[in-house]
């Protein structure tokens, strides 16, 4: 049997097909143009004519057929989110993902680090989901091959669906993120207004905080404390919109100059703010004050050994 054959006889066995959850929101519907066919759509949608497995599974077709000029035909699409303000890996997969406890997953799909807060303005895809329906005693490590073309990610499903078995019985079902295909660029929707505003903002603070940080640390290690609380000023204003390494880098800066002109309650909340942004994040004993280290630790932050 050829390994095309398998994959189809496996999403599609006797105990029914595959189907996938593609709410409208995770399909693009198209009608057939003449001499389209399903390999033709999945290289134009995909970039890979070997991906047509999903339209079929998407439009229930259980053996391969030409398409009929002006037929409606599903495309399951990964979906692609602009966070807002105060967005985590854990709500996004709780609205997308059927559970919170895939935010993990949503952070490693995207490349990212689960233990990382998400700016606003940062684009996430969202992958679409097969369900599979076992049609007899079936290891994960096969329905991982199925889907995958290996082996690799039968960690991933058993994790991804809470299990602690190595296979399902007949009947069984098997969630099944298809992270790993998504649009081809040119097929990709257009973003609303909203999602818009909030990428380009990200950019634009991001951009402004590169070249606003080196001014306001070269300011600190000569004590010009108005420079820094120059410098650092717009970009205050729209910490969201700031990466990880950036956010703490401006929000250990601030808290540290509140220290300088004694205003401990405004240099608590910005140290509590970094804590939020990187819990894990520690100070050095060896490059901050005494003065500034005590207020980070009241702030609940660690000081490196």
């Amino acid at each position: 049997m050829t390994r095309a054959a398998l994959v189809l006889a496996i999403l599609l066995a006797a105990a029914g097909p595959a189907t996938a959850q593609v709410p409208a929101s995770d399909t693009l519907t198209i009608r057939a143009k003449p001499n389209d066919s399903l390999a033709l759509l999945a290289a134009e949608y995909y970039g890979d004519r070997n991906r047509a497995i999903f339209i079929m599974v998407a439009n229930k077709i259980v053996h391969p057929r030409p398409l009929k000029a002006g037929e409606r035909i599903k495309i399951p699409v990964s979906r692609q989110v602009i966070t807002s303000p105060g967005d985590t890996f854990e709500t996004l997969a709780a609205a997308y993902l059927g559970n919170a406890l895939r935010g993990t997953f949503l952070a490693e799909f995207n490349n990212l680090s689960p233990d990382d807060t998400l700016a606003s303005g940062t684009s996430l895809s969202i992958p679409f989901t097969v369900t599979h329906t076992a049609s007899a005693t079936e290891s994960i490590a096969s329905i991982a091959a199925a889907y995958f073309g290996d082996t690799k990610n039968a960690t991933m499903l058993r994790q991804y669906n809470f299990l602690e078995k190595d296979a399902i019985e007949k009947g069984e079902q098997l969630i099944v993120p298809i992270f790993n295909v998504r649009l081809s660029a040119s097929k990709m929707p257009s973003i609303d207004a909203d999602s818009k505003a909030r990428r380009e903002r990200q950019k634009e603070v991001q951009a402004r905080a590169a070249t606003a940080l080196p001014a306001a640390k070269q300011a600190w290690r000569i004590g010009d404390f108005g420079e820094v609380k120059g410098a650092l000023a717009e970009v205050e204003l729209y910490l969201d919109y700031l990466d990880t390494a950036q956010a703490v880098d401006v929000g250990v800066l601030l808290g540290s100059l509140h220290v300088a002109f004694n205003d401990t309650k405004p240099a608590l909340e910005a140290f509590k703010r970094v804590l939020e942004r990187k819990s894990t994040h520690q100070l050095s004993a060896y490059q901050v004050s005494p003065k500034v280290l005590a207020v980070w630790k009241e702030a609940g932050g660690t000081v490196a050994p």
